[in-house]
């Protein structure tokens, strides 16, 4: 049992990193939306010669800047950022969910207590976020290519993917839960003969 919880405390601790890490992220989402904002309005002429920027996202790449020069309307520019940051704030916050919900699955198991009451429906919704995240993650991958073939970035669709990993992992965490759900029923009559 002692396993259980150091493991648990050390997991705790990445969880708490990561829900810090994604705060961190947001904040720099914003500094760097306003840093674009400020950006798109300078003048072109005062762009570096040497000056390339291309930003990438899963499959697609879209170039901004080559050598100085613009290669897109400020309007696709502004449009591009803020489709960007949108999904990107949205993963972001979809991370910060799935750390607490994490950390919540760990406390019963920190204090050496595995199989407390309604951990299994924690596990449960642990994997129905999963299930949720990874359709999520589609949809966005979708939008985001929506917004490049608007603003013609991109010459052809790109078909829509859902991971599978995403979708099996739920299974697994499903799986899990029902496990833990066992456990409970057996901790419950373990007290009860007590």
């Amino acid at each position: 049992m002692e396993k259980l919880t150091k493991t648990a405390r050390i997991l705790d601790v990445f969880a708490k990193i990561l829900f810090i890490f994604c705060i961190v992220s947001i904040c720099m989402i914003i500094a760097a939306n306003i840093f674009m904002a400020v950006a798109i309005n300078l003048p072109i002429e005062d762009m570096p010669k040497a000056l390339s920027l291309v930003f990438d996202f899963d499959d697609s790449d879209f170039a901004v800047i080559e050598n100085g020069q613009l290669l897109v309307t400020k309007q696709q520019l502004a449009i591009y950022i803020l489709t960007f940051s949108i999904t990107l704030a949205i993963s972001v916050v979809i991370l910060m969910i799935g750390a607490k919900l994490f950390r919540r699955i760990l406390v019963p198991m920190k204090e050496g207590r595995p199989f407390e009451e309604g951990i299994s429906a924690v596990i449960k919704k642990f994997g129905h976020f999963v299930l949720a995240a990874t359709v999520i993650r589609a949809f966005i991958g979708f939008l985001f290519d929506t917004v490049l073939i608007a603003i013609s970035a991109e010459p052809e669709p790109l078909p829509i993917t859902v991971s599978l990993d995403g979708i099996f992992a739920a299974i697994l965490i499903y799986l899990i839960s029902y496990i833990f759900h066992y456990g409970e029923e057996l901790q419950k009559q373990a007290d009860e003969t007590l």
